[in-house]
């Protein structure tokens, strides 16, 4: 891909449906939030989950615990590592992404499948960031489906299961047990297109646009800029003060020398 041209990625699209501020920042300057230590846990538990959907891709068949869920589809054969969009109207901007894995359907429909980790079984709909992920996926996969726009795609939840528990057991690996959930979510593909239009738009402007509402990164700097900011003023002007008494004592002593 082009590096003259601006990649966006469903990370970066979900910052800025959070602060249109934190993303111009991202995007446009290459300042991203602070971040902490990722949990190396969450990783390992990814890295086991797509080393066993390999394993199953090379007999060609889904995993066992998928064929009732998804009937009569199987994992893509040759799934790349990056997919890419052209966006449409932009051609200065395009869409990325790493998919975790991708259902291939008898009718040759390709859908996007993603692996959630949960410390407990979600209850109710899938959160919002999760939908507009799966619909920057399905747009990714548009090549792959000859030009159409898939409007569903699927999430798994897996989460340990207390009812599993062995509490006798000698054994680690009979104490902590994971269970899963499949869910099949419809995505809103015209919605997400004006999102990524905004967005756009956004990084277009030489304006620095508006915090989030609810941004605690946008929050934290206003209350503490006070500290950061002024203080600073303070005690550069402390300094300025400091010097000119310095240089009027040496002045003064050069003078009693004659």
């Amino acid at each position: 891909m082009n590096r003259e041209k601006t990649g966006l990625s469903a990370h970066s699209l979900n910052i800025f449906r959070e602060c249109e501020r934190c993303f111009y920042l991202q995007v446009k300057h290459n300042i991203s939030r602070p971040r902490g230590p990722m949990p190396s846990i969450a990783t390992g538990i990814d890295s086991l989950i797509k080393e066993y959907f390999e394993y199953f891709r090379k007999k060609g068949k889904l995993p066992p615990f998928l064929e009732k869920e998804i009937k009569d589809g199987k994992l893509m054969t040759n799934l790349k590592k990056t997919y890419y969009y052209e966006i449409k109207n932009n051609k200065n901007y395009y869409l990325w992404g790493h998919l975790d894995e991708v259902i291939q359907l008898p009718n040759e429909l390709y859908i996007p499948l993603d692996h959630k980790t949960r410390a407990s079984l979600p209850t109710g709909e899938p959160h919002d960031a999760y939908k507009f992920q799966l619909s920057i996926y399905s747009l990714l996969l548009t090549k792959e489906n000859n030009g159409n726009e898939v409007e569903f795609g699927y999430l798994i939840y897996y989460y340990p299961e207390k009812e599993l528990i062995d509490y006798n057991s000698n054994e680690i690996k009979n104490i902590i047990n994971f269970s899963f959930e499949v869910k099949k979510v419809d995505l809103d593909i015209n919605k997400t297109k004006q999102i990524i239009e905004d967005a756009i738009r956004c990084l277009k402007s030489d304006k620095l646009p508006k915090t989030g509402e609810n941004c605690e990164y946008c929050k934290w700097i206003e209350k503490t800029k006070i500290y950061y900011i002024e203080n600073s003023i303070k005690e550069e002007k402390n300094e300025k003060v400091e010097i000119k008494i310095v240089e009027k004592e040496n002045e003064e002593y050069k003078e009693t020398l004659f």
